[in-house]
Formats: C-alpha cells, structure tokens, sequence
C-alpha cells in the first residue's frame, strides 16, 4: 500500500522516538527525514526484521500475519480493530503524558507503537475509510512464512480471525457444502414478475393514478390485490412499481403516474427472457428501490442518514461468485462469509452507530457492530430471498434457508450464457358471451392491449377478460374505435369472432350504448290484488311505488322501501320484509 519511510514521515517525531527506542536506534539531534530514513533503513534489515518477528507474542504475530495474508497487505480498520482492540487517538501531549506504548489497550497499540502496522485513508467500496496496513517492504522482510505458532487469543477472536484471512482481493474462499442436502420443501422461482408488471403497467393506463409515493404504492396495492399473479409482499408491489419508474416504462406526468407509450411498448414486445433480464439488471442497478427499506424486522428511520443500495447488491453478487453454480447452498454460510471477509461492505467507514433503525417488533434500535446480524446480515438474506427470488435468478428450499441459482441466475453470475429460447405464442380463446381467457404465453403487449379494452375477471393463468358495456364505454374513453378492437380481437385469437361477440361489438358500434338494462329494484308483492289497488288509489301510498309489474306486484322507488313500510302501517296493512 505505501513504503516504509513515506509511513515514517507521515509521523510526528514524538512517535518517531517511540519506534526508535523499541528497533534499538537513536535519533537525538537529527533531522527529520534523515530520522526516517534512518529507522527506516534499520528496518527493513532481513536480520533486525526478523529478531523483531521473533520478539513478538503469538497473538501479535498472527495479527500482523493476517495484514501480511490480506490484498495489499491492508484491512478496514474497524474491521482489525474488532479484532485486535481499539487504538486509541491523541495528540502528542497526551500521548506523553499517558505512555499508551508501555500500557497498551490490546494488539492493535502494541503493533502500532512498534512501528509494524500504521493507518491510513484509502478508496474502498463504501467510499473513502481508513485501513490498517503494513508498509508493503517492510511486509517483504517478515519471516511471515514461519506460520508454527499458537494464537493465544480467545477462542472467540481465535475463530473470527481465522475467518477474516482473504484469499483474494476479488473472489472469497469457498462455502463448505459437505453438509448441504437436497430440500425436502422448495419454492421454485419463477418469471411472474414479468406478468405482474404487464399488469401494472395496464392498470396505469386505465385507472387514474396518483404520482404521490404513499397513494402510488396504497392505490396499486388495493387496485391489483385481486390481479397479481406472484407472491402479494409489500415490497414485491414496491419492486415493481420501482421498476416501472426506473426503467422509464412509467412516468409522473402532472398528478398522475402513467405509462410511457413507446417505452413501455419496447419492453412489452421483449421475449420473456429478455424481459427477466432487463428487470434483473434494472434491479441491480436501482437506486429507486432500497432493499434495507424493505427488510422484513426493520424499521428504518428516515434521518439525515442514508445508504447507498448498490453496495449490498454488489456485494452479493461477488460472494456468489463461490457457491456451487448448480446445487443447493445454505444461506447462513453466504452471509457468514461475507461477515468474516467484508462486513462493513454497506457502512461508509464502518459507521454503524450513525444509522437510525429500530428493532420492528421491539422498537429498539439496532446500533453498533453487535446488530450486525439484525440489520447488515438480514439485508444480504432478503436480498437472496426477495428480489432475487422474485427476479427468477433464485430458488428457495426449507423456507428460504437453502438457495440455488437458476438458468437466469447463473447467467445474471456471468457464468453462463442468458437464455433465450424462441417463445410460441399461444392464441386466447374467444367464448360466445364475450368471455376471453388469455394464457400466460399471449405476448405482453397483446394482454396489455386486450386490458385496455376488457373487463378484467380474474388473473391467470389463464388471465380472464370480458367484452362488457362498461369495458367498451372504457375503451372509448380511451380513444379507441370499435373497427379497432373488432380487428384486434380477430387477430389475436386467430379465428373468426363468435357471432355473438360480432353482433354486440356491431350494436356498439352503431348505436354507443347497451340493447338492454340489467339493474336491481325492491319489489312490493302483497296477498291480494285489492291490497295492492288500495295502495295505487291512496295518494301518500303511491308516491312511494313506481311501475306496478302485474296484479300484485309493484316496484318500490329507490331508497323509499321504510318510509313506504312505516305509511303502510299508518294504513293498518302489515309489512313483512324478506332479508
């Protein structure tokens, strides 16, 4: 990471003194950069390094072995320090008056006040953080092949160092598999996400919208609750309304959020598989939608704090990169790893105290690196369980404790091609009484037109549409014409319309309204007909019916059947209601 003597002059000459006095060198009198590049040459002598390597206690050697084992001989700071204690920030006044290098707080201080390890701001992954290095010549003298030694640490520190070494700057060690059976219950992922959004993007085109985050999520959840052909989760319906936005299929325009006709069309006309793997992509990509926001337990604040979801997906798509491509894994082994390689891969310089999240069923907030599991850890598992699962790049086994990457899945690794296969339309079936069931395989933008001017009834598969009145006068709300959808429909079914369906299509067409009324009415029976002349020739009675449907039979006005039964009681004739 940086040499020796550029380490050297990076410190004031107190702590220059300190190192000094521990490698047997004396720098009275001497100017600095001569000072540092005199220790510095005492140093990076083999012999000296190596009586120094000696000097160490089997827990401060195999620290700075782990730092020698890493890339770049360099680890997060937060990271050694959970490992090795804290060092402590002073001044040089402090510093004199405390003597931290004859009374050190743990391994960290003791390395540090020998010189052996210093700290350092660098680039990583969440953005600048420091890290604690060995100078990269001074790391090239150690004997650090003599690995013969007993860590004399707890057996607690002993296991999270051991698990913490880094095999490789890109690619963690391996997940052991020796354990990992066959699930006896799976939930296999699938591509109805793809339908789901087809759906959503219907009803924006047909439902009045709000933009509004809140009444957006709140009016799609009640809308569609009925539609959604996946799983109902909260956060799937996020999902897909981050989707739509993010990829520029929907859009605010004004007030209402609503479809992006070519955009929207583009994607509809995608084969399936290209359809998963532009969402897959668009997921990795988002910043719409926020995975820590979505983790079930979680309660997140919403501060001056923030997080940059990327990271976690990032994070998780390398650590996939040593799971079995094509059989079951356990989840807790992937979110251990990553625990033990790069815990603090969401947290800006392992800031975990700065971040406002509450414990959802206790209320307690979730700080320090002890939430570690509550919080990073169950982000990485509804990574894998959520999004991934519900993209199609993941199956699920004994309720989410085992995954398995799908064809998308490995090809979304970049470990295999992404599947295309040629799809072959089927054709929806047209029933007499204007009832059409569209399968899943009809292409998308075909059901999304066929929403635009149905009846929706039910959701697949297959999908239940109807040629109703209220659907036409909809469609034409819409702007579209009757010879339109009369082609349409012939078109997609691939045969001839029923002649039913042609007729009330024609009817429509000619006239823009239903041949006939099917509505409800309360009816008056009474027992005779001279009851009910009674009624029709008494002025307060009468005004209460309309059309009399025989001779003992009358229509009660809309809203008036109590008032008509408290007037017919005045009248001494005794009412019965049939509830």
């Amino acid at each position: 990471m940086r040499s020796l003597l550029s380490t050297l002059l990076d410190h004031d000459p107190g702590l220059l003194a300190i190192i000094a006095r521990r490698w047997d060198v004396d720098l009275d009198g001497l100017e600095r950069l001569v000072a540092a590049e005199m220790l510095a040459a005492v140093m990076l002598d083999a012999d000296k390094a190596a009586a120094e390597w000696s000097r160490l206690a089997d827990n401060e050697r195999g620290a700075l072995q782990m730092l020698i084992s890493a890339p770049d001989y360099r680890m997060a700071e937060t990271q050694f320090a959970r490992l090795f204690g804290q060092l402590r920030q002073m001044g040089p006044g402090r510093r004199d008056r405390e003597k931290p290098h004859l009374n050190p707080t743990g391994v960290f201080e003791t390395l540090y006040y020998r010189g052996l390890v210093a700290v350092a701001v660098a680039q990583s992954k969440t953005g600048m953080q420091p890290f604690v290095y060995v100078p990269d010549d001074l790391a090239a003298v150690f004997p650090a092949h003599e690995t013969g030694f007993d860590l004399q640490v707890s057996a607690e520190d002993a296991a999270a160092a051991a698990a913490a070494q880094v095999t490789s700057p890109d690619i963690p060690g391996a997940i052991d598999m020796a354990d990992t059976v066959k699930p006896e219950t799976t939930q296999s992922a699938t591509t109805t996400l793809v339908d789901d959004l087809t759906t959503l993007l219907a009803f924006l085109q047909v439902e009045t919208v709000l933009a509004e985050k809140d009444a957006l999520r709140q009016q799609v959840s009640d809308g569609l609750a009925a539609y959604w052909l996946g799983d109902t989760h909260p956060a799937r319906v996020a999902l897909l309304i981050a989707l739509a936005g993010g990829m520029g299929l929907a859009s605010s325009e004004g007030d209402r959020f609503k479809p992006v006709p070519a955009n929207a069309r583009r994607w509809l006309e995608l084969t399936r598989p290209r359809q998963v793997r532009t969402l897959a992509e668009a997921w990795r990509d988002s910043t719409h939608f926020n995975d820590l926001w979505h983790t079930p337990g979680l309660q997140p604040e919403p501060t001056r704090w923030h997080n940059d979801p990327l990271l976690a997906r990032q994070t998780v798509l390398v650590f996939l990169e040593v799971v079995p491509p094509e059989d079951w894994w356990p989840v807790d082994q992937l979110i251990a790893l990553v625990k033990a390689e790069e815990p603090d891969f969401q947290r800006p310089a392992g800031d975990y105290d700065s971040w406002y999240i509450r414990d959802a069923s206790t209320g307690d907030y979730l700080r320090g690196f002890e939430s570690w599991d509550r919080v990073d850890g169950a982000v990485l598992r509804f990574i894998l369980t959520g999004p991934m699962h519900w993209l199609g790049l993941v199956d699920l086994g004994e309720g989410g404790k085992l995954c398995r990457l799908t064809a998308y899945g490995r090809a979304f690794g970049n470990e295999t091609e992404w599947p295309d296969p040629p799809e072959d339309p089927d054709h929806p079936a047209i029933q007499p009484d204007g009832t059409i069931h569209a399968p899943r395989t009809l292409s998308r933008y075909e059901r999304f037109q066929l929403a635009r001017i149905a009846e929706w009834h039910a959701a697949g598969p297959p999908y239940e549409y109807a040629i109703t009145a209220a659907a036409l006068e909809r469609a034409a709300q819409q702007d579209i014409p009757v010879s339109a959808i009369r082609a349409f429909l012939q078109r997609i079914s691939g045969a001839d319309l029923p002649e039913s369906v042609r007729r009330m299509l024609d009817q429509w067409e000619q006239g823009g309204a239903a041949a006939a009324l099917i509505t409800s009415a309360v009816i008056l029976r009474t027992g005779d007909a001279d009851t009910l002349t009674t009624i029709l020739e008494t002025p307060d009675l009468r005004r209460f019916v309309g059309a009399q449907l025989g001779p003992t039979a009358v229509i009660v006005r809309a809203g008036q059947e109590d008032a008509l039964a408290a007037a017919l009681h005045q009248y001494g004739i005794l009412v019965e209601t049939d509830e």
